[in-house]
């Protein structure tokens, strides 16, 4: 028997009732072994289903990440805001413009 082509088919539980398939086939040529092959297709097959899974599970991470990063920077400006709040100035009162009388309407001049 000459084996000409090779498949694998792999199935990934993702749980919730969800599930990844993958498969793939390969010529074998003349001069290639078919066990070595068939063990190259089945490393590929495994690889390549885990490889999307392992960047959706990075990219879910990424994503929290973002939102941590969001919540301390709001909460940094909100204590910059706090911090940079220019105190006013105490010979800047606005006072109505003219002389300013010594006297006081309180008898005895208190």
């Amino acid at each position: 028997m000459k084996i000409k082509t090779i498949s694998c088919k792999r199935i990934l539980n993702l749980g919730s009732y969800e599930s990844r398939h993958f498969d793939t086939t390969a010529d074998i040529y003349e001069g290639e072994d078919p066990d070595v092959e068939s063990s190259k297709l089945i490393e590929f097959v495994e690889r390549k289903i885990r490889e999307r899974v392992d960047l959706e599970i990075e990219a879910t991470d990424l994503k929290e990440q973002i939102a941590d990063l969001k919540y301390e920077l709001a909460r940094l400006e909100e204590q910059k805001a706090a911090l940079t709040t220019v105190e006013p100035d105490p010979g800047d009162v606005p006072f109505e413009s003219g002389e300013v009388s010594n006297s006081s309407d309180f008898p005895g001049g208190f």
